[in-house]
């Protein structure tokens, strides 16, 4: 892959798990914010399928480490 592609891809993976991690720490927060108020079912109900944004975001990383990590190949 050509290094300006490779950074491409790296940037777009990195982007897309910044929002994905930062809609996390919203849901995150909104959970928090619940069950403070004593709204477990709300509280839970927010933090529902974070498991799996959390996977999503952890695949784009090791994506972006591949691919950094193939662009150095001598």
């Amino acid at each position: 892959m050509k290094p300006d592609l490779t950074k491409k891809a790296i940037a777009a993976n990195i982007e897309a798990m910044r929002q994905m991690l930062t809609d996390a720490v919203v849901r995150a927060s909104e959970a928090f914010q619940a069950i403070q108020a004593g709204e477990q079912n709300q509280a839970i109900g927010a933090m529902l399928d974070l498991d799996r944004d959390l996977e999503d975001a952890l695949a784009l990383y090791r994506a972006a480490v591949a691919l950094h990590r193939t662009g150095r190949a001598p």
